[in-house]
Formats: structure tokens, C-alpha cells, sequence
């Protein structure tokens, strides 16, 4: 794939998108979340984008085999229960308006994909924002206060053309820390359904995941990470068995002070640490201080 384009942000041409997306649609895991996304919408109007993502891509590849106008509208319900138009697929064929139009893309196999998901699964969040009753927006935010991974995360999401706003600001123990927000259509779905993609995607994004989980969340010296998320406790123990990194899994542990969930623990066995270390690109030598410990959110 050397030359080939890797992302496009919102402003980009079409052809430049399509392109991209087109290689994303001939993925199989990336294929297969995005046809459960659409067809999982039930009419609610956040995952609205997702349902015309898939028809498009689809009816792109239907009209490639040959299919007339009217197989194209029927398939395309059948598979997810999306009513398209007739006018609006030769709006689509023709390029003169898609669902691609307002939305940054990248190719979901690249490496600072599965870094950007684990580092906000770890020390971040993934959210949407209504406008009468309608999202407008989906925004993905990460906060740190170890600059060296404030610029991993940065480096990341300047390949993946995702633009970032940055804040400084307070944490619950008074100090503070910094908090770098991006607004992704495509980065969302993928955080959705992190467990569902991320075992079935190239060992390389699967590595950086899990290095971002690690730096987020995680104590690189003693080879743990801790969580409250069973989704990602489970995600990190498939990828390390599929690796034959072997550990333990220890909790739950009860929450100080009463009141949070319960917490999980990783454990990478001693006789698997050099394997874990080079595979997820961290020295062997003891970290730096502030990479004892980085847990959870910023405090």
C-alpha cells in the first residue's frame, strides 16, 4: 500500500475519500461492525449516519456487479431496512451527494488507529451531543498530564487527519491536567464497538492498542493494567492469548472510596514481559517516573 493516501480530513474531495473508504469496506472486520451498526439502528437518529454509510458503500458495490437501480433499493432494505430512494441513489452514483460529505476518514488498519482507541478507552471517553432530539456531533476526548504520551496521542491524530482542541484543565484532586478533544464519525463507531473490531484486526493495530491501554491505565514497570471496564479487561486478555503473552486477571477489587465499580487488574507474567515489551514498543529497562503509574483519568 506504500503511496497510497491513509486519511483525508473533512474537506478533502470525494475521490480522495472514496478511495479510502473503499479500502476500509474491502476489511472484513471493518465491514462487518459498520453492517451490525446499521443494522442494529432501530430508527433512532444517532445512528442514522452509519445506516447511509453502509447503503452507499453497498450500492457502490452492487451497481459494480451489474445490478439495476431497482435490485440496488431492494437489496439494500432487505439488508439493513434502509428505503432509499431512487433519486437519492443517482444522487450517490453520480457524486453529487453522499454521506461522505462532512466526514474525516482513515484507513482503520493503520497502527495509530489501535494507539488513538486504547489511549481514550483508558484515559478518555467517546461521547454524542443531541440538537432537539438529533446528534449533531460524536466527540472523543483524551487527558494526560506525561507530555510524552500527550504527543504520541497528538502525532496520531495528525496522520489520521483528525484535528484536536486542546484545554488545560482542573482535576479532582485539585491539580491539573491536560485534555485533547477531536470530533470523529469514524473514530466513534470504532470506540462502540472496540471489543468487536480490534480482535479481529491486523497483530500491528492490535499491539498498539494495546500499548495505548497500557500508557493510559496502565503501571509498564510492574506490567499491569487496571480497569472498571469488563468490556476492555476481557478485549486486553484475548489479545494478549492470541499473542501467547501469558497472565492473570485478578479482582474484583472493591472500589476506595465506596460507591465506584469494582476494579480489574491484568497481570503479565514475569517469563512474558520481554515479549510484551518489544511487541508493544516499550523499552526493557525501568520507565520513567511519571510511567509508573499513570491511572485512569487525570486526579
Amino acid at each position: 500500500m506504500d503511496g497510497e493516501p491513509i486519511a483525508a480530513p473533512r474537506n478533502a474531495p470525494l475521490e480522495l475519500k472514496l478511495r479510502i473508504m473503499l479500502r476500509n469496506w474491502s476489511y472484513p472486520e471493518f465491514r462487518e461492525i459498520l453492517y451490525r451498526e446499521a443494522r442494529e439502528d432501530k430508527g433512532h437518529n444517532y445512528s442514522g449516519v452509519y445506516k447511509r454509510l453502509y447503503a452507499y458503500l453497498r450500492a457502490l458495490e452492487l451497481r459494480r456487479q451489474g445490478l439495476s437501480y431497482n435490485r440496488v433499493r431492494s437489496t439494500v432494505l432487505k439488508e439493513i431496512g434502509y428505503a432509499l430512494s431512487r433519486l437519492g441513489l443517482s444522487y450517490w452514483l453520480r457524486g453529487l451527494r453522499t454521506p461522505l460529505g462532512n466526514i474525516a476518514v482513515f484507513d482503520v488498519r493503520r497502527r495509530e488507529v489501535g494507539l488513538v482507541m486504547g489511549l481514550i478507552l483508558s484515559d478518555g471517553h467517546e461521547r454524542r451531543y443531541y440538537n432537539r432530539g438529533h446528534v449533531n456531533d460524536r466527540r472523543e476526548q483524551f487527558s494526560n498530564r506525561d507530555e510524552s504520551i500527550l504527543k504520541e496521542f497528538r502525532e496520531a491524530c495528525h496522520r489520521l487527519k483528525l484535528t484536536i482542541y486542546e484545554e488545560l484543565a482542573p482535576t479532582e484532586l485539585g491539580g491539573k491536567c491536560w485534555r485533547l478533544k477531536t470530533s470523529s464519525t469514524l473514530l466513534y463507531l470504532l470506540l462502540k464497538r472496540f471489543d468487536e473490531f480490534i480482535v479481529k484486526a491486523p497483530s500491528d493495530v492490535q499491539w498498539h492498542f494495546l500499548r495505548g491501554l497500557w500508557l493510559g491505565d496502565g503501571c509498564i514497570k510492574r506490567c499491569e493494567l487496571y480497569n472498571t471496564d469488563l468490556r476492555i479487561i476481557k478485549t486486553a486478555s484475548t489479545l494478549l492469548a492470541t499473542h501467547q503473552v501469558e497472565f492473570t486477571v485478578e479482582g474484583p477489587y472493591n472500589p476506595e472510596p465506596p460507591g465506584k465499580r469494582p476494579k480489574y487488574v491484568v497481570y503479565i507474567k514475569s517469563h512474558s514481559r520481554k515479549r510484551f515489551f518489544k511487541l508493544a514498543g516499550f523499552a526493557e529497562s525501568p520507565p520513567r517516573p511519571s510511567q509508573r503509574i499513570n491511572f485512569g483519568h487525570c486526579r
